[in-house]
This record gives C-alpha cells, sequence and structure tokens, in this order.
C-alpha cells in the first residue's frame, strides 16, 4: 500500500497561522489620542514645517493650543490630524 500525503496540507497550516496574525493585529487596542498633545517642536516635525510657521498657525487661530506653566503651549491631537488619522493641511490657507 503506498500511503498518501496532502500536498497542500502545509500551505493551508501557513495560511491558518497567516489568518490569526491577521485577526490579531485588526482587533489590537487602538492608542486612545483624548489625552495625547505634543509640543510646538514635535507639532512642527509633524506637519513638515518650523516652529515659528506652527507659531503662526497659533496666532491665526488655524491650531489651538492650551498654555502649560509660563512659556509652554501643548496642542492636542485633534488639532494636527483629522478624524481619520491624517494630517491637517495647513498650508496655503487663504486669509479672509
Amino acid at each position: 500500500m503506498s500511503t498518501y500525503t496532502d500536498p497542500f496540507l502545509s500551505i493551508h497550516n501557513k495560511l491558518a497561522k497567516l489568518t490569526e496574525l491577521v485577526l490579531e493585529i485588526k482587533n489590537a487596542p487602538k492608542e486612545d489620542y483624548s489625552t495625547k498633545y505634543y509640543t510646538r517642536q514635535e507639532a512642527a516635525d509633524i506637519c513638515r514645517s518650523s516652529v515659528q510657521s506652527i507659531d503662526n498657525y497659533i496666532k491665526y487661530g488655524w491650531i489651538e493650543a492650551e498654555d502649560f506653566g509660563p512659556a509652554k503651549k501643548l496642542i492636542h491631537h485633534f488639532q494636527i490630524f483629522n478624524e481619520d488619522n491624517s494630517i491637517k493641511q495647513f498650508k496655503y490657507k487663504r486669509r479672509a
């Protein structure tokens, strides 16, 4: 008698492991951005602009910064990012 081995069994097992990994990544807990704040330098790095530009955005009212102490301003996460976590566009806004 000859023994039959399924050639697709190893592929099926690897595919099952990959499926488990994808579901694990998909169901991972999401980071809570409601308490996330950035400094002006971090916001400048994220927006790929200078700290002076961030200061101007705050001055024009495009970004709302909260004062923490005499000289420290912190910017909330949702002032820089949209709801889908894409970066807001601050450049080239026309002034009314």
